[in-house]
């Protein structure tokens, strides 16, 4: 089915974007809206960059590769559940990590829509 690269794409892609951070910490505050005030801040928003860009990468290559793809959105579906939560539980949905969690919000659907494929295909 064409349907799900193309979704695990989606997912790859909304995972992929803050790795600019890992590169490029002056992103810090574009991304996340705050301004690092020490550097145990910065490797700690880098680290999960680079996480990050690893759910993105495992997703990209589920994309192509059936044997990779339950570990690939059980790992992107816990990473964007669990930073929702997070804002939600620590009141920031209204703050700078908005715009994050909405779109992981939009993207978590494309992520049941998977599921419901994969789960049909076996």
């Amino acid at each position: 089915m064409k349907l799900i690269p193309i979704l695990f794409w989606i997912i790859a892609l909304v995972n992929l974007m803050p790795v600019v951070v890992a590169i490029s910490p002056a992103q810090i505050s574009k991304l996340y809206g705050i301004m690092p005030d020490d550097k145990i801040q910065i490797v700690l928003l880098q680290h999960r960059a680079l996480l990050l860009g690893l759910v993105g990468a495992a997703c990209a290559f589920a994309a192509h590769n059936e044997a990779v793809r339950w570990p690939a959105i059980i790992g992107a579906v816990i990473s964007m559940g669990t930073f929702i939560i997070f804002c939600w539980v620590n009141d920031q949905m209204g703050g700078p990590l908005r715009k994050i969690a909405l779109v992981d919000m939009a993207a978590l659907p494309v992520a049941g829509i998977l599921i419901y494929l994969l789960m049909k295909a076996v």
